[in-house]
């Protein structure tokens, strides 16, 4: 491990651009694009983004026996700057190019710095792998965070280990995009297991992040458990069940209650109800008190028709883990279905947790409308847009119906034009269309 803390880096300078917060950094051989928004942090500017280097600090503290390490989302290369100064070999990985390059000319005088621009989840075999890695406020970013923390696997030793660091979820908590998501300590626990870490120690006291450091599983039942879920997405029950069964034989306890809830989503599926109860039964009965479990026991019995039963479990799941979000959705649903008050404060917690969630985000907005509050259903829906692309004809729909209530008939104009491009022959569409020509302003 180095002594120096001399950081070896290259200021830019910055220049405003025309669009909102994006700058030119010019470097001495090239003038980068960046925007400073919540996706990462750059030197010298402020944004929505936390800086993230003490956490860096401490990190290089819990790793010093190391020589080569990793920080894997790496952003601008702030926090790799930190470890440079620190370690014998450092390695910078990012899945955006834009900030792999500033990363780059940033570090242009670190020495044994390796910058590369990968996605952390793609699981690309390597030939060298580091003592290793620094996880730091990503996984909130990604669309799935289990794959971002296997694919690490490719980048830190067996004999390794990591040091994770995630803004802490809470009820209350309001997110701001890209970041879709924060964690709670039970949240990141079982994402870790799923994944094939191990945890080594908690560290407290770090403000809002939630931060561990952990080591490989020294069992292989997480490999199995990585083929059970990617079966399960290509639609091959039977292989899934396969390899859920091998990981809960060949894992520990923790492992085996989450191989037991990857067959009960398969069963699921399949409407094997019964099957999918058993499953997480054991599942509950391997782990007590695992939020998952509890929640999907809750989910069935609204499925049963026992919103009482459903409200009890998840009740019981948030025992656990205040901020899980299937528990809350479970819970908002049967606080809906017996018509209790806080079903529309449950529903907007649900929101809160996960705010590119569409179910969520449609309830939310329902249940505004219902209780004549327009403007809140719509925003609610128009910040859907701002964490996700991937959205269907019918959330055009229901937003211009909502922008139509409200008499913005430009807005759901807009809005309904494109739900046509999305599904033109939709009967929901053209009845919204319709509508609207019926109710033109004349010209």
């Amino acid at each position: 491990m180095a002594t120096s803390v001399v950081l070896p880096i290259v200021t830019p300078r910055y220049q405003r651009s025309p669009k909102a917060h994006v700058y030119v950094a010019s470097f001495p051989e090239v003038t980068l694009h960046i925007e400073c928004g919540r996706a990462r942090c750059y030197p010298g500017l402020t944004g929505d983004a936390p800086d993230t280097r003490a956490l860096y600090l401490i990190a290089a503290e819990l790793l010093e026996s190391a020589r080569a390490v990793v920080d894997l989302g790496c952003g601008s290369g702030m926090g790799t700057a930190e470890l440079t100064a620190r370690f014998a070999r450092v390695g910078a990985v990012d899945s955006d190019a834009a900030a792999v390059e500033f990363a780059r000319q940033y570090l242009a005088q670190a020495p044994r710095l390796e910058v590369v621009h990968a996605t952390l989840s793609s699981g690309v075999e390597r030939s060298f792998r580091y003592d290793a890695g620094c996880l730091i406020d990503v996984l909130g970013h990604c669309s799935a965070p289990v794959d971002v923390l296997r694919g690490a696997h490719h980048w830190v030793s067996d004999s390794g280990r990591l040091f994770l660091a995630e803004p802490r979820a809470y009820p209350s908590q309001a997110l701001i995009p890209p970041a879709q998501r924060a964690f709670s300590r039970p949240a990141l626990q079982q994402l870790l297991a799923r994944s094939g870490w191990q945890v080594e120690s908690w560290h407290e006291d770090l403000g809002n992040f939630v931060a561990c450091s952990a080591v490989p599983s020294k069992d292989g039942g997480w490999v199995w458990l990585e083929r059970g879920d990617r079966a399960r997405l290509q639609g091959n029950a039977a292989a899934a069940l396969e390899a859920y069964a091998k990981a809960a034989q060949c894992g520990s306890t923790a492992l085996a209650a989450e191989a037991l809830l990857g067959c009960a989503e398969v069963h699921g599926e399949r409407g094997e109800i019964e099957a999918a109860c058993r499953c997480l039964l054991d599942a509950a009965q391997a782990s007590p008190g695992h939020p998952r479990a509890l929640a999907g026991l809750a989910e069935v019995s609204l499925i049963s028709g026992d919103a009482r039963q459903a409200l009890t479990l998840a009740v019981r799941a948030l025992e656990t883990d205040p901020c899980d979000l299937p528990a809350v959705q479970v819970l908002a649903t049967a606080a809906d279905r017996l018509e209790l008050p806080d079903a529309f404060a449950s529903w907007r917690l649900a929101n809160g947790l996960a705010p590119a969630d569409l179910a969520s985000a449609s309830e939310v907005s329902r249940l505004a409308a219902a209780r004549g509050e327009l403007p809140y259903a719509i925003w609610v829906l128009e910040r859907v847009r701002a964490f996700r692309a991937d959205l269907s004809a019918d959330f055009h729909v229901t937003l211009a119906w909502l922008y139509a209530a409200r008499e913005h008939l430009g807005e759901a104009r807009l809005e309904a034009e494109l739900a046509r491009l999305k599904e033109p022959g939709s009967a929901a569409v053209v009845e919204l269309l319709a509508h609207l020509a019926e109710n033109q302003s004349p010209s």
